[in-house]
């Protein structure tokens, strides 16, 4: 528990998926935990449409997938938070687009295997993590600019109003890692190992853009497409299908595979290149989309910073184990899906950080309980 001179036991930077379930996992362990998020609203990568009206997410502008077949910590979190889940839509053929002076070709590609989506998209995850949360918990806009820890305790210094200075007993820094290490200032500076190997793990969807074309009705489906698209050309070099439940909203997704220079140069021409390609791909008589979405993960600096965007663009693979250690006597943790030890990078991957991170705290003050009495 906190003691007389802290704020709280436990703060935890970031409310993504990850630093969510971090903090539900502390609350249903009695323990005081407080998540600091540097935007207005919390989800990290996990962002969405939204109708303007209702308020319903229409769209997943961040990860959409899950396979909950193969990955158990997804699918134990999937029941505890009470989701549904359906199938990506895969019937009918996909559309092979090779670009100008030839033909789209439209045929049967194979989909991946166990691939499933979340009935209200991976909002409803945010969503379901926060409604269960204290409500005073969570606070936005409040980004942590300087940590400070002294072998006693962590001081945090705030951009808020409300909270300038917090002081805890813990740190979980559940933010991707090169975000942790270029915009936090570290009072003393951190182990130099620990600092390569921070700045050495690359932020998955860091590079890339995601677009999101909303439609009256699915109309591909109509005409036998699965709403897949493979693209030598572009912008979208990979698309799918991405209606809801029940075929609404009616939308497709496509992952944009023009590099970040090129999407800036572009600018708001984009949504354009984005139109005449799904206008190409579909056939003449193909309707306009009600509207085009693009979030360019690469333009967010609390999502890419510089060595993402000359980066593979790949998933990360496991880390050293430096990064899921304890540092400064107890007082900072990382946790967040690229620290993981299994899935790094993907929605799985969150949730194993969160529920390795707390168990071993757990472990750790009961070690420390034991050896006081």
């Amino acid at each position: 528990m906190s003691t007389p001179d802290t704020d709280v036991e436990t703060v935890v930077i970031g409310a993504g998926l990850c630093g969510l379930a971090t903090a539900l996992l502390l609350v249903e362990s009695g323990r005081p935990v407080r998540v600091m998020e540097a935007r207005d609203v919390p989800g990290g990568r996990i962002r969405s449409v939204f109708d303007d009206k209702s308020g319903d997410t229409l769209a997943d502008l961040g990860p959409t997938w899950i396979w909950p077949s193969f990955q158990p910590v997804v699918a134990r979190w999937v029941e505890k938070l009470g989701l549904t889940l359906f199938a990506q839509f895969e019937s009918g053929n996909a559309v092979l687009d090779y670009g100008p002076g030839s033909d789209p070709e439209y045929r049967f590609l194979p989909g991946q295997l166990g691939n499933m989506r979340v009935a209200g998209g991976l909002q409803a995850m945010i969503d379901r993590l926060v409604a269960m949360l204290p409500e005073d918990v969570l606070l936005t806009n409040a980004p942590i600019r300087t940590v400070t820890t002294d072998g006693l305790g962590v001081t945090l210094d705030l951009s808020s109003d409300e909270f300038p200075h917090l002081s805890c007993e813990r740190v979980i820094v559940a933010v991707p890692p090169r975000v942790a290490v270029e915009t936090i200032d570290w009072i003393p500076e951190l182990p130099a190992a620990l600092t390569c190997a921070l700045e050495a793990t690359p932020t998955w969807m860091a590079p890339h853009a995601k677009v999101v074309a909303l439609y009256e009705t699915p109309f591909w489906r109509e005409k036998g497409l699965s709403g897949r698209i493979a693209s030598q050309a572009g912008p979208i070099v990979e698309g799918h299908d991405h209606c809801g439940v029940d075929g609404l909203p009616a939308a497709l997704f496509g992952f944009i595979g023009w590099p970040h220079d090129m999407r800036v140069e572009a600018g708001t021409d984009l949504k354009q290149h984005v139109q005449a390609q799904l206008l190409w791909c579909f056939g003449p008589g193909s309707p306009d989309p009600l509207s085009i979405h693009i979030e360019d993960w690469a333009s967010d600096p609390l999502v890419a910073r510089a060595p993402d965007l000359t980066g593979p663009g790949v998933h990360p693979e496991v880390g050293p184990q430096i990064l899921r250690q304890p540092h400064a006597d107890g007082g900072v943790w990382f946790a967040g899906s690229e620290t993981a030890r299994q899935s790094p990078g993907l929605v799985e991957g969150a949730f194993d950080a969160a529920e390795q991170t707390v168990a071993a705290i757990l472990r750790t003050d009961s070690a420390v309980a034991a050896e006081t009495v």
